[in-house]
């Protein structure tokens, strides 16, 4: 919507508008503005166009909101000395005011979550937590409102990375969009942390580009993969060593409206940038395409890229406001920073570049191996069957937190000296941490783990464990890796539908918890399961407990979460006795499994613990 707004201001100040027509629809946005139902001052994400009325879900969205009000900030200047007859100053005034933030924050961990669920009438449990973010606008004007502490601008982070001989701040997804987009509006003093960092990323952004031999322009952006109803999906892509985010090296999607974005910083650059996109062809009746995507798993053999052929309205705003700053110097950041509260921030955008702090992400290894159609067997060794006898491990670690994988997959994770999981390498099939994926419609259950004569393959690389596997009509890929600044390990499975049927899954992730050291659990098993306990931490995820043994001893607690952003059939399940998932003296497939039997979810102490975690999902054909 304030995009919208600012849409309308900018086609005035290119001349693509008079003034009559630019004040008349600008008063029209803002009456439906007024008539909208809000949350505390906030829109909804979702608006029935006709009714007016949010849909369901209902949320509120935190970077919304914060370029929302951000952007009436700009509108607000620009009405001033133009407000002739509609008296709309005071009016975007009130519903400033009226957009209270601090509901959005959360006090004790002195940052803002993604966005307040009106369904669950919660915060939702994510956090922005990086200065290198899209939601910096929103810190920025709820400090300004004085709806939440100046305080908030130092907890987030500053952690940087190299390359070069340069440094900048890291984000989650590595895109341009977290980096850039604020800068539509908030001023970028020129050495300045921030600034430094845009150009870092500019930087990083072609030489990503130059080896994988596209146009520059990473971001998140629409990409060639469409839904039952044909409507193109949508997720962020970034620069590998920029983002937080793992698996960003597995796709390459360019999108025009990050290169625009870049203007202020790389004029030149930017405008060669764009004539190499229109050249590939990504200049329609209606501007630039969405995105051009070259990720090879996307493509048929003898296709070098397939364009997103849709115009996203957030992104030609976006491509519009960019112009419109380049050509009229800064117009946008003027506005904006006119407001006698915002020019109070200024101070905070000033901040330089510190000589010394936290420097992460310097494994960059897959800007080397990313070479178009054959970037996989870098530093990669692949199995294609399983090795017994001498065997080879993969070890990934992030210097406290490590994971070793044997190439049937089993294995185990430790954090310093604590044991994640039981393990020993002569011991049943059973141990490690895997999944298992039941199809409903077959009964079906497929594991994870390889053995001998299935058609998989398992790849050991410096970063991360991968495992492919095909079982019917499914695909199965696992990714394990660790977290690199904290104790998190990640098992990532994707499942691909090859068939042409719907199917519901079972998909159960399972191990045997012990958090001690190795010596405590291979001297005495059964007496260790006597110190482990279970808790529920808000239906989401098992808290697993290792009471003391003695006075010298640390709690030690382990967390775990099963989650999935694909439809789900009722909540999560959980079964921590081992005798009731497997059967009395089997050593295959848990007997719960194969017998359809519904996991118990209790949380009574039992004599052999296990921790088996579920959820029933829905996938269509032919997707992921």
């Amino acid at each position: 919507m304030a995009c919208g707004l600012l849409a309308l201001v900018s086609a005035f100040d290119l001349g693509l508008l008079d003034e009559a027509k630019c004040m008349e629809l600008i008063n029209k946005m803002v009456c439906t503005i007024e008539k909208l139902p809000k949350w505390n001052g906030h829109l909804y994400n979702w608006y029935n166009t006709l009714t007016l009325e949010p849909l369901i879900p209902r949320y509120i969205s935190t970077v919304d909101s914060g370029n929302f009000v951000s952007y009436l900030y700009i509108l607000k200047e620009f009405v001033k000395t133009r407000d002739k007859q509609y008296n709309l100053e005071k009016r975007i005034d009130i519903i400033i005011n009226n957009t209270n933030f601090k509901l959005l924050f959360d006090d004790k961990k002195r940052i803002f979550s993604i966005g307040f669920n009106i369904e669950e009438n919660k915060l939702t449990n994510s956090y922005y937590d990086l200065l290198a973010s899209e939601a910096r606008g929103a810190s920025l004007v709820a400090i300004a409102k004085h709806d939440i502490p100046s305080k908030h601008w130092n907890s987030l982070s500053r952690t940087l990375t190299s390359l070069n001989g340069y440094k900048g701040l890291i984000s989650w997804s590595g895109t341009a969009f977290e980096y850039l987009m604020p800068t539509i509006n908030i001023k970028s003093y020129e050495g300045s942390l921030l600034d430094e960092s845009c150009r870092f990323m500019i930087m990083s952004q072609k030489i990503y580009a130059k080896k994988l031999g596209t146009p520059w322009g990473i971001s998140e952006a629409a990409f060639s993969l469409k839904d039952l109803n044909n409507n193109y999906q949508y997720k962020a892509f970034g620069i590998p060593w920029l983002g937080l985010k793992r698996g960003l090296e597995e796709d390459i999607v360019i999108s025009p409206y990050s290169v625009f974005l870049s203007l202020m910083y790389d004029p030149l650059g930017s405008i060669k940038n764009i004539k190499e996109l229109e050249k590939e062809g990504m200049f329609g009746k209606y501007g630039f395409y969405e995105s051009i995507d070259y990720t090879t798993s996307r493509l048929k053999p003898n296709e070098k890229n397939r364009i997103v052929k849709t115009y996203m309205a957030h992104h030609q705003g976006l491509i519009l406001l960019a112009i419109n700053n380049y050509i009229n110097k800064n117009v946008m950041v003027k506005r904006f920073g006119n407001n006698p509260e915002i020019e109070a921030m200024d101070i905070l955008l000033q901040e330089r570049m510190p000589k010394k702090a936290i420097v992460t992400k310097e494994k960059k290894e897959k800007i080397e191996k990313m070479k178009m159609k054959d970037y996989q067997n870098y530093v990669e060794t692949v199995f294609n069957k399983v090795e017994y006898g001498l065997e080879k491990i993969n070890v990934i670690s992030n210097g406290e937190y490590t994971i070793c994988t044997l190439t049937d997959g089993r294995g185990f994770s430790k954090y310093k000296n604590v044991l994640i999981n039981r393990f020993k390498e002569t011991a049943d099939y059973r141990q490690g941490n895997f999944f298992y994926v039941k199809n409903l419609n077959t009964n079906k259950v497929i594991s994870t783990n390889l053995d001998y004569n299935e058609n998989g393959k398992i790849v050991f690389a410096p970063d991360a464990t991968k495992i492919w596997k095909k079982a019917q009509n499914l695909e199965l890929k696992t990714i394990n890796t660790v977290a690199p600044d904290e104790a998190v390990e990640i098992k990532r499975l994707e499942i691909k539908n090859n068939g042409e049927k719907e199917e519901t899954l079972e998909v159960i992730n399972y191990f045997e918890p012990v958090i001690c050291t190795p010596t405590q659990d291979y001297s005495h098993p059964a007496f260790n399961n006597l110190f482990l306990t279970y808790e529920q931490e808000d239906t989401k995820e098992i808290i697993v407990k290792r009471k003391k043994r003695g006075a010298n001893e640390e709690t030690v607690y382990l967390g775990v979460t099963l989650f999935t952003e694909s439809n789900t059939i009722g909540n999560l399940e959980f079964e921590i006795d081992k005798e009731k998932f497997f059967g009395q003296g089997n050593i295959g497939i848990p007997n719960m499994i194969i017998e359809n039997k519904p996991f118990s979810n209790s949380l009574n102490l039992v004599t052999e613990n296990i921790l088996a975690i579920k959820k029933t999902i829905k996938i269509m054909p032919k997707q992921k």
